[in-house]
């Protein structure tokens, strides 16, 4: 490769649809955020293209030009079979929302590279169209859920649709980036594509933020102080820590437990997990052990590492959490599970310690060991702080991510003819509605001819809204008995202006939280 083309300065866009502090919701919006400062440092023009909570704009942040958009419904209005496939419509709504800003960034001045997570295809029509030179980043594609069962996925028409968008945006790509072996194998096999195509880029991180010296989030205590940080889902193990408390405290009564993280409906039937693991503590009789905190704003999760004695990373499956990586750079001694990429970010009884996923028996002996040996937990995480310092710093992680990007502009200048679509870019968003709606009346004229499909639909739409289809029925009813003279009455017209807007603001609705939920497992 030619050193002086990794030396000019690139003009990039990130497209994300988590950047902090508006949608920072986990590790990737971690992760775009130490990127995006990393090529900074480094000299280049760094833009980011991220979804807004509320209404869009953009601001400059640090030297970073941060667009923030509103999620546009696709295929808004939707009131037939658009319910069956409610994730899928969240990804291409998304994707298409911050597709339409970058394509207006890019028509007024061009970027040499765009970069974007695989997760929910959010580079899918930077794939399709070409414009411009793309990297994936592997976070964990939608067929590892549906392959692992994870957060209740379903191997139904809707998840696997989204699983394909991801592929074809990730077999689209000009070049493609893991932060770990362990995913990357699993990528190349799911695709079939040869491993070499995945690049290795470890998760960067700035260790004069999070580094051991510091405000701490708790004034000092006698206690010995376990943290975990993360959602509270199965995934994220949290469940095996509760079961491993007991006998922690049978043998270590000294410790108290700090658990950071937001409460997810990811139980058994979409039900609370925080009231799942508090039933689970209240039957055990551990509360006076553990301190529950909601999610913690990235800027003051140092403080609370800070506050730690042992960080616990017990995942049923992370390709690479930042929690763990995090802590490690804080000074704090990890205990981790084999259970991913972890164990390539630790290393075992060097830097931290690696027990088997899914076990409390292992996880309480390791806890129980570190507890009882304070030079120990020093030893490792002093060895932690080291092994960040030599191998994740986010200057020289964007620096090999540079090399990734000259990598991609080679390669998109050898193919930039295969492209999958070949309209123009500009009007892609009204095809991909027009598309939706068409599918949406076929689903409806295949479906509804079906008498027993009907009385389902009946009685579904009445359990759900009962007011809108006490008003639909209405509507229909004196149609029928008044025939096209009740059409110009003002008071049907009324009843079918609200109609309409209820049902809109329904299917919405509907395709909102589906993807929220969605949103909130892939974190």
């Amino acid at each position: 490769m030619d050193a002086a083309l990794t030396e000019t300065n690139m003009r990039i866009c990130l497209i994300s649809r988590e950047y902090p502090p508006e949608t920072g919701w986990g590790g990737i919006a971690t992760f775009a955020k130490h990127l995006a400062h990393g090529l900074k440092d480094l000299g280049h023009d760094v833009e980011v293209v991220s979804l807004a909570v509320d209404k869009p704009h953009s601001i400059r942040e640090a030297g970073i030009l941060v667009h923030r958009v509103v999620q546009k419904d696709v295929g808004g209005g939707l009131s037939k079979g658009g319910a069956l496939m409610s994730y899928s419509r969240y990804v291409l709504a998304t994707s298409s929302s911050l597709w339409k800003k970058f394509i207006e960034l890019h028509r007024r001045k061009p970027f040499d590279v765009v970069d974007c997570p695989e997760l929910l295809a959010e580079g899918i029509w930077p794939a399709l169209t070409k414009v411009a030179p793309l990297a994936v980043r592997l976070y964990t594609p939608h067929s590892k859920f549906i392959a692992e069962r994870l957060h209740n996925v379903r191997p139904n028409l809707d998840h696997q649709l989204v699983a394909a968008i991801e592929r074809v945006a990730m077999l689209s790509a000009d070049a493609l980036t893991s932060p770990s072996d362990d995913l990357a194998d699993f990528v190349s096999l799911d695709l079939n594509l040869p491993r070499e195509r995945i690049k290795i880029i470890r998760n960067p991180i700035d260790p004069e933020v999070f580094q051991p010296k510091g405000n701490t989030a708790y004034m000092p205590d006698p206690r010995t102080t376990v943290l975990f940080v993360g959602r509270l889902e199965e995934r994220k193990g949290i469940h095996y820590l509760i079961d491993a408390i007991p006998s922690i405290v049978s043998q270590f009564k000294n410790v108290r437990f700090i658990i950071v993280g937001d409460d997810t409906n990811t139980a058994a039937g979409q039900r609370s997990v925080m009231k799942e693991l508090q039933d689970k503590v209240n039957k055990t009789q551990i509360g006076s052990y553990i301190e529950w905190v909601n999610r913690v704003p990235l800027d003051a999760l140092p403080s609370y590492y800070r506050s730690a004695d042992i960080c616990v990373v017990p995942s049923v499956y992370d390709n690479s959490p930042y929690t763990c990586l995090e802590a490690m750079s804080c000074g704090k001694p990890v205990i981790g599970t084999s259970a991913g990429g972890t164990r390539e970010y630790i290393v075992d009884g060097e830097s931290g310690v690696i027990v088997p996923p899914r076990d409390a028996e292992a996880l309480a002996t390791s806890i129980v060991d570190l507890l009882h040996n304070k030079a120990r937990r020093e030893e490792l995480g002093a060895a932690a702080r080291e092994r960040v310092l030599n191998h994740f710093q986010r200057k020289e992680i964007a620096r090999q991510t540079v090399e990734l990007y000259q990598e991609a502009i080679e390669s998109f200048q050898k193919r930039a003819d295969y492209k999958l679509y070949r309209g123009d870019p500009d009007k892609l968003y009204d095809e991909l509605d027009q598309f939706v709606h068409a599918w949406d009346d076929g689903m409806y004229d295949m479906l509804f001819l079906e008498p027993a499909y009907r009385m389902v639909h009946y009685y579904r739409s009445f359990k759900a809204r009962p007011k809108l289809f006490l008003a639909r029925t209405a509507s229909v009813v004196i149609k029928k008995l008044f025939g096209q003279r009740a059409n110009s009455w003002s008071v049907m017209q009324k009843l079918q202006t609200q109609i309409d807007s209820k049902s809109a603001a329904a299917g919405t609705k509907a395709a909102e939280t589906s993807g929220k939920e969605l949103t909130a497992s892939r974190k």
